[in-house]
């Protein structure tokens, strides 16, 4: 029962979800996969872009694409490869290519017409947007927000061994690369769980799970697979550059965090106490806030 329930969902999630202002379109990203793109606001405004993280889709930004950003700003999000919507090629070089991911953002930016985006990364969408960075640079861009993970500026640390959730973790993580639909619906709850502090309300829970299990487990192992190392990348980023971290989330970002904002001067950070990885979700109207103070900085003419 629980199967076909998720199932379910998942047939509603491919279906307009009764959010009339949302666009749709799909567009041909790297190799030829479709990649799902959905718009909210005046394509002639400011343009943000959204770019989510391993295992959830755009919806991940529900609570940007329905605020009132959307009457000042132009607002394009996309599902990544292999999620949700999206095409899900099953070769590993598909995933485990860099260059592939900075194509797949050009193209969304190529068909939404979007000129100087302010960039807001979440988690793996942090080294997605990176790999955009390496490939094309930063003159196309206004601003980079790096929420939920800092892209590999710093080498990668996981949390401390004492974390009361990293044998839990290392199981989940088992799971989802299981080839066994059965395992990876079991790891579905607890990783969902871990998206967010606090608890996350029944209907957007159901739609995550139901999200994270539309990652194939090939898709997931081929983005596992890299060993992403950006620290190279600091130096070229000489826009501003936003990090918006969960005080309850990997700890060692945090201290990463801290060390940027110190010694650049156009990174900043901003901490959310109480609050875990998806800082966006669990605090939008500050999130949104602040998000609008950086467009004020790189858009002068927004307010």
């Amino acid at each position: 029962m629980r199967l076909r329930g998720l199932l379910l969902v998942i047939a509603l999630l491919v279906a307009p979800h009764g959010v009339a202002d949302w666009g749709y379109q799909t567009v041909e990203g790297a190799g030829g996969v479709p990649l799902n793109v959905v718009t909210a606001g005046d394509p002639q405004s400011p343009a943000i872009l959204f770019v989510h993280g391993i295992g959830q889709s755009h919806y991940s930004f529900v609570r940007q694409l329905n605020s009132d950003l959307a009457e000042d700003f132009f607002l394009v999000t996309f599902d990544l490869r292999g999620h949700a919507a999206s095409g899900k090629p099953w070769l590993p070089e598909a995933y485990n290519q860099p260059a592939v991911w900075a194509r797949d953002v050009a193209a969304v930016m190529a068909a939404t017409k979007i000129q100087r985006p302010i960039v807001v990364a979440w988690s793996y969408g942090t080294l997605v947007i990176l790999d955009y960075v390496r490939e094309f640079g930063v003159e196309n861009l206004a601003a980079i927000n790096l929420t939920g993970g800092h892209g590999a500026l710093r080498p990668f640390r996981m949390p401390p061994a004492d974390d009361p959730n990293a044998e839990a973790f290392a199981q989940v993580r088992k799971l989802q690369l299981s080839p066994s639909l059965t395992d990876n619906i079991d790891a579905v709850e607890r990783m969902v769980q871990w998206l967010t502090e606090g608890p996350i309300p029944d209907q957007e829970r159901q739609y995550f799970e139901a999200i994270t299990l539309m990652l194939p487990a090939y898709a997931r192992r081929g983005m596992l697979a890299r060993r992403p190392d950006n620290q190279d990348l600091l130096a070229r980023l000489t826009l501003p550059v936003l990090l918006s971290l969960g005080e309850a989330d990997n700890p060692t970002q945090l201290e990463d965090g801290a060390d940027m904002a110190a010694t650049h001067g156009n990174v900043s950070l901003s901490v959310y106490a109480n609050t875990g990885h998806s800082v966006f979700f669990e605090q939008p109207e500050r999130f949104n806030t602040e998000l609008r103070q950086l467009a004020r900085r790189v858009f002068p003419d927004s307010d």
